[in-house]
């Protein structure tokens, strides 16, 4: 463990190639943190303007490491930690796997968050292909068992407050159909819908991107250092005939 820095140098990487949604996700992060951290975002050069599919997914992965390694390179200082804001977290495992710092995804964040807010969560995420993408994902990590269910919001072409609607009606199916304690509004579209829902729904309404915060936040002031020789995830041991 490192010493503890006050004010926590953080990276923000968008997985896509949408500068107006990195300017809009970094002004949520710059409200949630205010002088807690030192903060810088960069988008993905190239890629998809909006993740869809696994071949977007696939194609981001390599984007999101370039990215990552271009701003540890231009840096002047190390970063205590970094998220990647991008829901189905496209390149994390290799970016992990450098050993520069911690590395927080949404997905995986906002889950380990409602695991500790309730037993059963259900997501709420747009597009429809995201379902089966996530469930791998979050099987990969172990953490599928107490999901509930993936519900798809399709939002193409339509504005924030017609999108809102439709999360609000996602939401309630949720809670009422699938019965979740615990509702995870992900993707970075949605990032800070959960907080104008959250006096209208009876469970907490996990913000994905903030859980994403958050957890860089205290993995940063914990002083964990990481190594490219440990990495987050190690593989499980392979017994032989012998064993």
């Amino acid at each position: 463990m490192s010493s503890v820095p006050e004010t926590p140098r953080l990276l923000l990487i968008n997985g896509n190639t949408s500068a107006a949604i990195t300017g809009y996700m970094y002004d949520l992060a710059r409200d949630f943190y205010g002088q807690r951290a030192q903060l810088e975002a960069r988008t993905a050069p190239w890629g998809a303007a909006y993740i869809k599919t696994r071949r977007d997914c696939a194609v981001a992965a390599h984007a999101v490491l370039e990215t990552f390694e271009t701003a540890v390179g231009d840096s002047a200082a190390p970063y205590d930690a970094a998220i990647l804001a991008c829901f189905g977290e496209p390149g994390i495992g290799a970016v992990r796997e450098l050993g520069v710092c911690p590395v927080v995804g949404m997905a995986e964040a906002a889950v380990l968050s409602a695991l500790q807010l309730g037993q059963r969560y259900v997501i709420v995420t747009p597009g429809r292909h995201w379902p089966g993408m996530l469930e791998e994902l979050l099987r990969g990590y172990g953490l599928f068992e107490r999901c509930g269910g993936i519900i798809p919001v399709i939002t193409d072409g339509l504005e924030r407050a017609a999108m809102a609607a439709l999360v609000r009606e996602a939401v309630d199916e949720a809670v009422d159909c699938l019965g979740a304690d615990v509702v995870i509004v992900g993707g970075a579209a949605f990032a800070g819908m959960p907080r104008e829902l959250a006096a209208a729904v009876p469970v907490p309404v996990v913000d994905s991107l903030c859980a994403a915060l958050g957890q860089a936040l205290g993995l940063a002031l914990l002083g964990v250092v990481t190594s490219p020789a440990s990495p987050t995830h190690p593989a499980s041991p392979v017994r032989g005939a012998g064993s």
